[in-house]
């Protein structure tokens, strides 16, 4: 994984069709740093939309592959085709990462894949490492 600049104030983007899934990653974000915001979409289709005209760039786009209408793979081709977010970091949040999945979405422009974790701290401890906030 290539290092990425550090910034204070950090917006990322979080697409994932289970409102669970949202609080549990919101709630990870929260205990790292108040100064990050969140953006969600709850589809494919939604993020696209949303992305083609945000006001606000994020810095880190989290997706989860496991979706309907729009599976993620499938959304993660339509980012990378999306002039406004092409060079954003995509990284896969997803319950199941396989080889394959690693191989597919690196292949189709991945930044990183973390496996949707069973307690929060491990999340929050990635998130720390890719947000590079880690004390």
């Amino acid at each position: 994984m290539e290092k990425l600049p550090h910034k204070k104030d950090i917006y990322c983007f979080l697409i994932d069709d289970d409102e669970d899934d949202r609080k549990i990653f919101e709630i990870a974000v929260n205990k790292i740093s108040p100064d990050i915001t969140i953006g969600y979409a709850h589809s494919g289709p939604d993020a696209i939309e949303q992305l083609k005209k945000c006001e606000r760039i994020p810095d880190f786009i989290f997706l989860d592959l496991n979706m309907p209408i729009m599976s993620g793979a499938e959304c993660l081709v339509e980012l990378k085709k999306t002039a406004s977010v092409a060079e954003v970091p995509v990284i896969i949040y997803s319950t199941t990462i396989t080889e394959k999945i690693i191989y597919d979405t690196l292949h189709d422009g991945a930044f990183d894949h973390i496996e949707k974790p069973s307690k929060i701290d491990k999340l929050v401890q990635y998130l720390k490492r890719i947000f590079q906030l880690q004390d």
